[in-house]
């Protein structure tokens, strides 16, 4: 009963991860492509409202509307929205990463392992997930301000050369995706929605939506300001990737002084007790023959 029990679980995580990998993206691409036959001509919708339509973003969206799971998704829904997943994408990599995934784990280390050990697999199970999302929004963040300077510097290099906001950003979107691979995705969204023929202050606001990347956050008010004001961007521009560049090195300061302290600890919890033993070692063994003889 046993075995059975393990191959019916094994058996569905494999479906699992199968469905994630290979049919999700699929289904993304197939309802992309329909909803863009079905609203040619029609006008075309605004980025950010590109959302999946098939089975499994339906089953997202009923699932995070839950009352139950509301408050737990929204917490998660900003770090998945830094990490460039739009909302039905966000949704459904919740309930993959943080339920489904969870679910399957918690019957295999039941089954496996007895109730004692499940338990703690379960509590694991639940609380990895999250911790993992958090830290791709981390990582996304960080990176997303880094290269939010770089689109600071073209920027300015190209208006310099007399080329508006919407053609500079057109141009970054294609020629500079190497070196912000992270943005380019934002990017390419603002431009679809220029293209669609929005208002700049609209898609700028799209651009800028996400306060966790203030550099970008800083960049996007500038160009409204610079749109609506009609003043020069140059020093400002240079002020904000002044700011960003400071910025940065205070956050490469810390995670210096943070790592020393960890060192510190690792060296107390290895390194201490061997040299206690290599200094101290002869003196007990001498103590030990005096008291012997």
């Amino acid at each position: 009963m046993v075995d059975l029990w393990f191959l019916l679980s094994a058996a569905a995580a494999l479906f699992a991860l199968w469905m994630a990998g290979y049919l999700a993206p699929r289904w993304a691409l197939r309802a992309r492509i329909h909803e863009r036959l079905k609203n040619r001509g029609a006008g075309v919708k605004v980025a950010g409202d590109e959302d999946i339509s098939g089975f499994l973003a339906e089953l997202g969206e009923s699932f995070t509307g839950l009352a139950a799971i509301q408050g737990d998704y929204e917490d998660m829904e900003a770090a998945l929205e830094t990490t460039g997943r739009n909302r039905q994408q966000s949704q459904a990599t919740y309930m993959m990463l943080c339920w489904l995934l969870p679910l399957i784990v918690i019957v295999l280390g039941f089954v496996i392992t007895g109730p004692a050990a499940g338990m703690i697999i379960a509590a694991a199970a639940f609380l990895l997930p999250r911790r993992v999302i958090r830290t791709m929004g981390t990582n996304a963040e960080k990176k997303q301000n880094l290269e939010a300077i770089e689109l600071c510097h073209m920027t300015r290099m190209l208006m310099e050369a007399g080329l508006s906001i919407e053609r500079a950003l057109r141009l970054v979107a294609v020629q500079a995706r190497p070196i912000m691979p992270h943005l380019a995705s934002r990017l390419d969204r603002f431009n679809r929605v220029m293209e669609s023929g929005a208002d700049r202050s609209k898609a700028l606001d799209e651009l800028g939506r996400n306060r966790r990347i203030v550099v970008l956050r800083s960049y996007v008010n500038l160009m409204k300001q610079s749109g609506t004001l009609g003043a020069g961007v140059t020093s400002s521009l240079d002020q904000i990737i002044r700011e960003a560049q400071q910025t940065a090195r205070s956050r490469l300061s810390e995670e210096t002084n943070r790592v020393g302290a960890k060192m510190t600890i690792v060296m107390m919890v290895f390194l201490l007790p061997g040299l206690f033993l290599l200094i101290g070692g002869p003196a007990v063994l001498s103590i030990v023959d005096t008291l012997n003889r």
